[in-house]
């Protein structure tokens, strides 16, 4: 009996030694607690995890739990010893030393021996796993965000705009505003100062937009320069306050090395009730693109009257590609006559559309549709294969008479409108190129410089619009050296009333002279204007005083009247 006892006794201390040392390695520590005498005692290893040297029976759990979680885990506890039931709970300890540890706990309800109640539990340090989940989580956020957001504004991209729009449409009787904006002329921010500046101007409006919006709302970037933002109500007030918010905190000059830049946006504003959501986005849509049209740097209110606008101008758009390949758009010609002797020294060729129920357009009701539909390349070889043939039927009658025709600046800049231009028959010295569009004289690009100097080699000459509207800058014609310069007719119809006025077309005229320039006047409308533009120095006259456009007929009917009165007045002088 006392054989087997011993060995009993063996067998009991090596399970013990093997208990002990499973829980050494796994580093679980054992506490137990008796809760009518609030007694606990710990193992070493629980020691070694808080880090404190406690005596036996002290109670230093609670002043070991981190602050922030010391009520919800003690509540568990005492809900625990409440019930009689097993405990279990997740908590941070502040070690002495400073460093915070994530712990597990669980344990079990007993009555001992002596009738007491307690709890016997075991407690784990679960820090590492804790923070790899965390970090794990921030990982799928990080990666949620990714998804959702645009990665330079930190704005909501297309994808989370569109699901933000469908979860509004879900609700019934709601009524939503989007704004949908456009960054103007934004390109010519990248082409001018860099990609890291147009990446900083849409972070420039993306904060400006997130502060417009109010709680509930929603900002996004739907791709390059574009942006929309939700607000879930349609009050005028409060479509006018985003609206003021915006524009006003847009005017604000923003740093961009030595220089400041003011960035415009051309915004489309509509709202609809969650029931016609499905046509929110295009009829924003259609706003933005009639605040574009309408100059930029403003803000339109989609109205039903734009949709009927945009269909007549797709049908004219339709209509002006049918026109080019049909020949319905010819030249009209206005003279231009020497300013001493009035006579006829050159004419401009003038793009005229035979609609053919509209009747004659000029270029105001279609440039623009051609520009924006890509067909001014179209419309300037139309306009120049006309004149051609019209100069070659002219040309006795055009001896000494040069014809100028416009040319949008966009053509300079292409390589092989260059070719297709060598290939034309053209006389020299008979054809002169007008640009009609503003031109950065002061950043030509190689290409451009290439092409005119190309064009001047054809013995075509080179005219520059619009002299003192400030499109064309002293160090740019210096550069380009045009054959002859226009004065805007803004500045020739006040020279009768202004001395001012007169003063300014004078100066322009010294400098163009300086410059071995000629110099047009357009908008001639009297005889008297004439005189005092001759008095200024002025080459050539252009305007209603001298002619309207005419028809290519009409033009030679009037050339072959002014021949012959010439012949006949040099017969009588010879008499």
């Amino acid at each position: 009996m006392k054989t087997k006892r011993s060995r009993t006794n063996v067998e009991l201390e090596n399970l013990l030694r093997q208990l002990g040392l499973a829980l050494e390695a796994s580093g679980i520590g054992i506490w137990q607690h008796n809760i009518a005498k609030n007694q606990t005692r710990w193992d070493e290893q629980l020691k070694a995890i808080y880090g404190v040297p406690k005596a036996p029976l002290d109670v230093i759990w609670l002043e070991s739990v981190h602050p922030d979680d010391l009520a919800p885990t003690n509540e568990i506890f005492l809900r625990a010893i409440e019930t009689k039931s097993d405990y279990a709970s997740e908590f941070r300890i502040t070690r002495p030393d400073g460093a915070i540890r994530y712990l597990r706990s669980r344990a079990r309800y007993f009555v001992d021996a002596a009738g007491d109640p307690c709890f016997v539990g075991a407690e784990w340090d679960v820090t590492d796993d804790v923070l790899l989940n965390k970090e794990l989580e921030r990982s799928r956020e990080e990666a949620r965000l990714a998804a959702d957001h645009d990665h330079l504004t930190g704005l909501l991209n297309r994808r989370s705009f569109d699901f933000a729009l469908s979860e509004f449409a879900r609700k019934e009787s709601v009524n939503v505003t989007l704004f949908h904006i456009d960054v103007d002329h934004f390109k010519e921010i990248n082409d001018r100062f860099g990609h890291a500046v147009g990446d900083f101007v849409l972070c420039h409006v993306s904060k400006i937009l997130l502060k417009a919006i109010s709680a509930g709302g929603v900002a996004a970037r739907l791709g390059g320069d574009e942006f929309a933002i939700l607000i879930p109500e349609d009050e005028s007030a409060r479509i006018s306050a985003v609206l003021d918010h915006i524009q006003e905190s847009l005017g604000s000059p923003i740093p961009v090395g030595d220089q400041t830049l003011i960035v415009r946006c051309s915004i489309g504003v509509a709202s609809a009730a969650s029931a016609d959501f499905a046509k929110l986005l295009s009829h924003s849509d259609l706003a933005l693109y009639h605040a574009k049209r309408n100059g930029r740097n403003r803000a339109e209110v989609f109205c039903d009257e734009m949709a009927s606008a945009l269909a007549n101008e797709r049908q004219l758009v339709q209509d002006l590609r049918s026109g080019l390949a049909l020949g319905q758009i010819r030249p009209f010609y206005q003279v231009q006559v020497d300013a001493k002797t009035f006579r006829i020294n050159g004419v401009e060729a003038l793009a005229r559309w035979h609609h053919p129920t509209r009747g004659i357009l000029a270029p105001a009701h279609f440039l623009s549709l051609a520009s924006s539909n890509g067909l001014v390349a179209e419309l300037d070889d139309v306009i120049l294969k006309a004149v051609l043939s019209d100069m070659e039927s002219w040309a006795s009658l055009l001896a000494g008479i040069r014809v100028s025709v416009n040319l949008s600046a966009d053509r300079l800049d292409d390589p092989e409108w260059i070719s297709k231009l060598a290939s034309f028959d053209i006389p020299p010295g008979r054809l002169s190129f007008e640009l009609i569009e503003t031109i950065f004289l002061d950043s030509l690009s190689d290409q451009v410089r290439e092409n005119i100097q190309t064009i001047k080699s054809f013995g075509i000459d080179i005219e520059i619009d619009d002299l003192g509207s400030g499109h064309a800058s002293l160090l740019g014609l210096l550069e380009l050296r045009p054959d002859r310069v226009k004065i805007d007719r803004q500045l020739v119809m006040p020279i009768l009333q202004s001395v001012p006025s007169r003063r300014l077309v004078s100066s322009l005229v010294d400098i163009a002279r300086a410059l071995d320039m000629e110099v047009i006047a357009e908008g001639v409308e009297t005889l008297d204007h004439a005189r005092v533009l001759a008095d200024l120095g002025v080459h050539t006259l252009q305007g209603y005083a001298f002619g309207r456009p005419q028809s290519y007929a009409d033009l030679t009917a009037r050339l072959e009247r002014e021949a012959l009165e010439f012949q006949q007045a040099g017969a009588i002088s010879a008499c």
